[in-house]
Order: C-alpha cells, then sequence, then structure tokens
C-alpha cells in the first residue's frame, strides 16, 4: 500500500525540475558532474518548444548551455 504524505516540501528548485531550465535565458550555461541534455530535450519538448540547449564535456563533467 502507499501512504499520501502532505506538507512534505520539494527537494529541489521552487518549480520541481531538477535542473535549472526554467530560469535559463539565452546564453546562460551551468555545469554537471553528469550528461544532462536528455533532461533539457525533454523540458523543452513539454514545456517550451522555442527553447534549444547544447551540452559539451567540460574537466570532468559537462556544460549545458541554453542557445534559443
Amino acid at each position: 500500500m502507499i501512504t499520501i504524505e502532505k506538507d512534505v516540501p520539494m527537494p529541489v528548485g521552487s518549480d520541481g525540475l531538477k535542473y535549472p531550465f526554467a530560469r535559463m535565458e539565452v546564453g546562460d550555461s551551468f555545469a554537471n558532474k553528469t550528461r544532462c541534455y536528455a533532461s533539457a530535450h525533454a523540458y523543452s519538448k513539454k514545456f517550451q518548444p522555442t527553447a534549444k540547449f547544447t551540452e559539451k564535456a567540460e574537466g570532468d563533467g559537462f556544460r549545458i548551455w541554453r542557445i534559443a
């Protein structure tokens, strides 16, 4: 049986997303230890179809940019 709990705060940002895609403007970027391009693509497809992202390896992680 699944227990429903009330008043449990969301552990991530106020928008409930793990990554800050909703707050990014064109030209913004962030570094991450793991790849997250698939998450960026899924975000843009579901919430903001005009947003485009790209990701490149950087040091021991990755950097993702909003490009449109």
